[in-house]
């Protein structure tokens, strides 16, 4: 029998191209679809937050010289969720590992918005979320029993290590709508390519429900996301990216969007405590708040972090290919954009210092 040839493209490729084009477009419907209700839920909740009188105080961390509301990512949760439980394209068992693990962990930061929780209690709450959610995420793993308890662990650990990162991260505005519609679009283009229908998907709705908040956070801030939108946002694209890396999609086309997030954190935890620094204190040694300190604005800051964000996944994304070669050029590039990024605010400092010589 065979396969039929039209105008030389095989029968088979026209069917996957259709099949991937309308996977696409459903999740950008979707997208679209989270950012109308996230949009459309913000003003709600930034009604609710100031009644509540739930607001963000400034600190010597902050980047805000006035008290803000807290909690507005409340709105991109309820939209993400939402628009999860409608993607029957997305494994249910999928589905449900995302929901449970962003909104186990969204409902933590949201207590700790609205009534405070101490912080060793809150990291213990965090990781028994985490196990909680782990075992969604890891249904049906193989392996011996060594192997699993082992994998387990790392799941445990990857999620408090992100969600906490994506915490630390969120400091001026706009930088944390950046990373995740950033990491979501990137997401939303590698798998289609890979196929991977978690990656696509998950990348498009918590891409589309980030854009919603975002006029209400850039330029200027009405409402944070606070913790109840950092720890769930950072849940879903941690728990995402676990079952993207199960799907068998390579490892740098899942985390190349969040290494500029990892870097940071990582590089100034280093930094704090090889100076002998309380590490747990409030700080402003983060690579943003430092280009901020240099002189940047926020928005300045977050076009830059946007930048490195997507090069750091367009690089990624080589991994989809059969070439080994490309495979490590790319990845050099990702730790070269990535170091770049990190040495940004001493390059920032010397410049000006060096144009007010001048001058």
């Amino acid at each position: 029998t065979g396969s039929v040839d039209y105008g030389g493209i095989p029968d088979e490729s026209r069917i996957r191209r259709r099949r991937r084009t309308l996977t696409v477009t459903g999740f950008l419907v979707r997208a679209g679809v989270a950012l109308g209700l996230s949009g459309l839920l913000a003003p709600l909740v930034l009604a609710l937050l100031r009644r509540g009188h739930v607001l963000d105080h400034p600190t010597e961390r902050s980047s805000h010289a006035s008290p803000v509301p807290r909690g507005g990512g409340v709105a991109v949760a309820v939209g993400s969720l939402v628009v999860l439980a409608f993607t029957p394209s997305v494994p249910t068992i999928d589905r449900t590992a995302i929901a449970l693990s962003a909104a186990m962990f969204g409902l933590v930061g949201l207590l700790e918005d609205v009534l405070g929780i101490r912080a060793l209690h809150r990291l213990a709450i965090q990781f028994a979320v985490a196990a909680l959610a782990a075992a969604f995420l890891l249904d049906a793993l193989s392996g011996s029993q060594l192997w699993r308890a082992v994998f387990t662990a790392g799941v445990v650990i990857w999620l408090v290590a992100f969600v906490n990162a994506y915490n630390f991260m969120d400091g001026i505005n706009g930088i944390s709508v950046v990373q995740a519609s950033g990491a979501g679009a990137v997401w939303l283009v590698a798998g289609t390519i890979a196929d991977s229908v978690v990656l696509a998907g998950g990348g498009a709705i918590i891409a589309g429900a980030a854009l919603g908040f975002a006029p209400f956070n850039v330029p200027q801030a009405r409402m944070f996301l606070g913790d109840a939108g950092s720890y769930f946002v950072g849940a879903w694209l941690a728990a995402v990216a676990v079952l993207a890396l199960r799907s068998g999609v390579p490892a740098e086309g899942v985390v190349a969007p969040l290494v500029i997030y990892l870097g940071d954190t990582g590089f100034t935890l280093a930094r704090r405590l090889a100076r002998g620094e309380a590490w747990y204190l409030p700080h402003r040694g983060h690579t943003y708040q430092r280009l901020s300190d240099a002189g940047w604005s926020h928005m300045q800051s977050c076009t830059f972090v946007a930048a490195c964000i997507l090069a750091c996944g367009l690089l990624g994304m080589v991994s989809l290919a059969d070439s080994l070669v490309a495979r490590i050029a790319a990845d050099s590039a990702i730790l070269t954009v990535v170091g770049a990024y990190l040495a940004s605010p001493a390059w920032l400092a010397h410049g000006r210092s060096r144009l007010r010589v001048a001058s």
